[in-house]
């Protein structure tokens, strides 16, 4: 160093505790303002969820119907709670013996509620598919506690099911 020169003083640069404590306070406050829209957002969740995991066994169910020439359903049992994929072997239908032939719980908070859908008159509601792949007209409507609701629904025996919102006016507009 030269004459005359001076160290320049460290100063460290941080933040206090009684800053780092406020934003703390303003972060706890504006989660605890948006936790409860968060939850309603999880409740939608779980409707959209389960439509698309039926959306996606009807369109297994189908497939494997072509694929080994026999007819399958994706059931609804309302008594027990759950829903699964069945095939006709010896002239009766067995769940798969895939993880779709498992039993999938329908949770609490989700009502279903089914229009021009077959049923064994025991509480099995079920969406055929023939051995070639054709289903039949239906909807399942699934509806929570927060009145999130959409619907699976196959406009004709040969098309796919698929979702909708029912409160949609583009959708409505099709009927």
């Amino acid at each position: 160093m030269t004459a005359g020169t001076r160290h320049p003083v460290f100063q460290p640069r941080g933040f206090t505790l009684l800053e780092l404590i406020l934003v703390m306070i303003v972060l706890c406050t504006v989660l605890a303002m948006a936790a409860p829209s968060l939850s309603g957002f999880f409740s939608s969740r779980q409707v959209n969820d389960m439509s698309e995991h039926i959306l996606m066994m009807t369109r297994y169910a189908r497939l494997h119907a072509i694929f080994d020439s026999r007819p399958h359903r994706v059931n609804f049992d309302l008594n027990r709670q759950c829903y699964w994929i069945s095939s006709i072997t010896d002239s009766q239908y067995e769940p798969l013996k895939t993880s779709f032939g498992n039993y999938f719980q329908i949770p609490t908070e989700i009502t279903l509620d089914f229009e021009d859908v077959e049923t064994d008159g025991s509480g099995v509601y079920y969406l055929p598919f023939n051995a070639k792949g054709y289903s039949r007209e239906g909807r399942v409507r699934l509806e929570d506690n927060r009145e999130n609701v959409l619907e699976i629904v196959c406009w004709s025996p040969a098309e796919h099911y698929e979702i909708i919102n029912p409160y949609d006016d583009e959708q409505n507009n099709e009927y």
